[in-house]
């Protein structure tokens, strides 16, 4: 009897144990799975090789017929900046382009009034120690990554830009378009201040990739502005809805008043970098008074930021000197960007340009930027050309010459259309405002009026393609055009701009 009572307290007292061994075990473990399995059946497509069904004789042929080329960029072209339904039924197919002119392939004959993108400065026809240059490269050594190997190309236009550039601007890093070169200062910025805020103004644009449009003040920006953190926005000494001052150079000091207190509440410390347009470009072609500039370049000194100025559209001519922030009586940046003219973009190159105290720092230190096409050969080759072309055939002074022809053209036009709020001009970086029946700019940030696409099918109806950003116009033209083809520019404008008038004293 009592050994039964003893084996049953030892069966009772092992279940007491397993029960709470279970419900511990429970209790500890902090999330259970689901015991059906919910993943997803598997749906597949056919990724097979489609190279049996590719009509190679129509990849062959010399020549596409019209309605085939409109069909290939209806059924698979993608345009960038805008919707592209909208964007391709404006776009001009180019049959062939020379000079300032663009030819269709209906052979109507287009001028070409913003140089593409502000970028085509020698025009259309590529002299051909250019072709020549970028064909030898493509025979030596098309291609040899940046980091592994050198070439000559890359050491010749190094060696030009250090001529070229003043002061101590004597380093140069090489990538493909404007935006990586951005993106290649704000690194080289972060890293070498260790501080991580960049400031930029609202009337900038700086790239297309997400650390410089989110570095962009205008409406483009918008897209990343809630993904980016670290870029901060000053005041532009051209604002929107009100001035500073009357007296430019009193608008000049409390805007830099208001700076210096932003650059006092974000915390000096922190803040790596200022980037300039030295002058605006896409956002209207203003150049702020000298004392502005100095002023930034003094609180970049005072409180070991770095100054750096965005020469994209400026670099190479385009405002009549060969950099825009030579405008400004000792302004020196510590680096500056640029792209477009450094190869007319007959090929894709971008840079950076830096002062010895910047390369110094990266001689022993990685910027920790870098791409595969940096430094390419055959784009260094065209570079380097185009850069020997600008300084052998005086581009720089065709553009200071064409200067007093642009403004006295603009003038006409602000006399003659009600339509036209004001207009500017610097070396061949110019252009106007659209303005309503109030006399205010015809467009705010985030509208469009339906004047601006009627402006933009009546200029292409009439044989002028440019690009026109919200209220803005640009006259951009390549940088050899002559004083006779300005003015049949403005012909083709004034031809436009009535129609324009009409529709808005009738809305």
């Amino acid at each position: 009897m009592q050994k039964v009572i003893l084996q049953t307290l030892k069966t009772a007292s092992k279940s007491s144990i397993r029960t709470k061994s279970t419900a511990a075990a429970t209790l500890n473990q902090q999330w259970t799975p689901n015991q059906v399995n919910t993943f997803p059946t598997f749906q597949p497509i056919d990724n097979t090789d489609k190279s049996k069904q590719i009509d190679m004789s129509r990849h062959n042929a010399d020549k596409w017929e019209e309605n085939e080329i409109a069909a290939a960029i209806k059924d698979n072209s993608v345009f960038s900046w805008g919707a592209s339904d909208p964007l391709r039924d404006l776009a001009v197919h180019i049959d062939h382009a020379e000079g300032v002119y663009m030819y269709g392939s209906d052979g109507k004959k287009y001028m070409d009034w913003s140089a593409g993108a502000v970028c085509t400065n020698l025009g259309h026809s590529v002299p051909q120690k250019i072709t020549d240059a970028v064909t030898q490269q493509m025979e030596e050594a098309a291609f040899v990554y940046g980091d592994l190997a050198t070439h000559n190309p890359r050491a010749r236009l190094c060696s030009l830009l250090a001529d070229v550039a003043p002061g101590d601007l004597n380093g140069f890093f090489f990538a493909s378009g404007g935006s990586e070169a951005n993106e290649a200062a704000i690194r080289i910025a972060r890293r070498m201040t260790g501080r991580t805020k960049i400031m930029s103004r609202y009337r900038s644009y700086h790239g297309g990739s997400t650390s410089a449009l989110a570095m962009t003040g205008d409406p483009r920006t918008w897209a990343v502005d809630a993904s980016t953190s670290g870029f901060i926005k000053m005041q532009d000494p051209f604002p929107f809805n009100f001035e500073w001052d009357s007296d430019p150079e009193k608008a000049s000091l409390k805007c830099l008043d208001a700076l210096h207190d932003q650059i006092l509440y974000e915390g000096p410390n922190q803040i790596a970098a200022i980037f300039l347009e030295a002058v605006t470009g896409a956002n209207g072609w203003l150049q702020t008074p000298t004392s502005f500039m100095q002023g930034v370049r003094a609180l970049c000194d005072q409180y070991g930021i770095l100054l750096v100025s965005d020469e994209v559209m400026n670099g190479f001519g385009r405002t009549g000197t060969m950099f825009g922030f030579q405008h400004f009586d000792g302004v020196m940046p510590d680096m500056f960007t640029f792209a477009k003219g450094v190869t007319s973009a007959y090929l894709p190159l971008s840079g950076v340009g830096m002062r010895d105290h910047v390369f110094d720092w990266l001689r022993e230190n990685p910027m920790g930027y870098g791409s595969t096409y940096f430094a390419h050969p055959v784009c260094c080759a065209a570079g380097y050309e185009t850069v020997k072309h600008i300084l052998e055939h005086d581009i720089v002074g065709n553009v200071r010459k064409m200067e007093p022809v642009m403004e006295r053209e603009l003038a006409h036009l602000v006399d003659e259309h009600p339509s036209v709020k004001q207009a500017r001009v610097i070396g061949l970086g110019a252009g106007f405002d659209l303005a309503g029946k109030d006399g205010n700019f015809l467009m705010r940030m985030d509208e469009m009026h339906p004047g601006i696409p009627l402006l933009k099918n009546t200029l292409k109806d009439n044989g002028l393609i440019t690009l026109v950003r919200g209220h803005h116009v640009h006259c951009t033209p390549p940088l050899v055009i002559t004083e006779d083809e300005i003015k049949e520019g403005f012909e083709i404008l004034h031809k436009s701009l009535y129609v324009l008038d009409d529709f808005i004293a009738n809305e």
